[in-house]
């Protein structure tokens, strides 16, 4: 039987860049829109945009969704954790903090993927993949502890906030590899996107904002274009390509990827455009943790054994990577 180029291994790489370009510019994005929006109305535009689009995708019989016969449990967690509780996050996390900042806590996720395999399916770590999570992290500190911004009281709620982002975004890409196993990356996506929709309009009505942020939309074309941005690109091209990666190779593998690739670009777009920081800090801070990053997934068979579903399983992830 003729190999399908979804499933062929240069397609699902050619992918990530496409993914890493459309999130690495999302903090810029989020950063943009929320200078006239409140997060909880950026986050109600932004997946009512992809979940209109995927609406109609299916209505017009474009994209085919079929939920019958499959665990509906899976695809329902995998959208309260992603958008319902991230999303929430890394909105208010980029808002208290810069745009770099953020998108560097964000690249850990990789790395808290290997730690909670690691104490939840009691896999070992290697010296090096030790040295890799320390490399990291350090990163992270030194960028974030030796920019002239920095204050522990100014942004210490920010870095949490982020630090939360981190820890759900982990349990999200174990949620989606589990998913994949019964449901396409149409059908996640495709979830994810009507539950982010629902969610986030029905809390933003009750705070009160009603369809404001929409009417400030129709009267600023820069902000239409932000919130469009980030609603087709970020939310739902991005979504589909990640959870399709998340689907076709090892979760902590596809994380690698994805956001190791997605923080060079944040960092780079925030100090270009968005005025933040640039020093030796950065260019440190950076190297260090997408050197960490790559040394964890560089050869290291533990990777594959940090996936969320076990043995077998993981072996058939890889051979369809292949």
């Amino acid at each position: 039987m003729k190999e399908k180029i979804t499933d062929k291994k240069w397609f699902i790489y050619a992918l990530v860049p496409l993914c890493a370009l459309c999130w690495g510019f999302s903090y810029l994005g989020i950063t943009v829109t929320l200078k006239s929006l409140e997060p909880i109305q950026l986050l109600a535009m932004r997946w009512t945009v992809s979940a209109l689009i995927f609406l109609i995708l299916a209505a017009c019989r474009i994209i085919k969704v079929q939920y019958k016969g499959k665990d509906i449990k899976l695809v329902l967690t995998v959208g309260i954790l992603q958008p319902c509780i991230y999303s929430i996050f890394e909105t208010v996390g980029v808002k208290l903090t810069t745009t770099s900042e953020s998108s560097i806590f964000i690249a850990t996720i990789p790395l808290v993927v290997l730690i909670i395999g690691s104490l939840i399916l009691h896999k070992k770590n290697s010296k090096r993949t030790i040295l890799a999570i320390v490399m990291a992290f350090a990163g992270v500190v030194i960028c974030v502890a030796f920019s002239p911004n920095f204050s522990l009281g100014g942004k210490g709620l920010g870095y949490l906030i982020l630090f939360c982002a981190v820890l759900t975004g982990a349990f999200y890409t174990y949620s989606s590899s589990k998913a994949a196993e019964q449901f396409d990356a149409i059908e996640v996506t495709f979830s994810i996107s009507v539950m982010g929709g629902i969610f986030f309009n029905c809390v933003s009505f009750a705070m009160g904002y009603g369809f404001s942020g929409y009417r400030a939309c129709l009267t600023d074309m820069k902000l239409l274009a932000g919130v469009l941005f980030l609603g087709i690109c970020c939310s739902c091209l991005c979504y589909l390509i990640f959870n399709f990666v998340l689907g076709k190779l090892p979760t902590a593998i596809g994380t690698n990827l994805v956001t190791n690739s997605t923080t060079a670009v944040g960092v780079i777009s925030g100090c270009a455009f968005a005025g933040d920081p640039f020093g030796w800090y950065t260019v440190a801070g950076v190297a260090l943790t997408i050197t960490g990053v790559c040394l964890s997934s560089l050869g290291n068979k533990e990777l594959a054994d940090s996936s969320p579903v076990a043995g077998d399983e993981v072996n058939t992830d890889m051979m369809k990577a292949k």
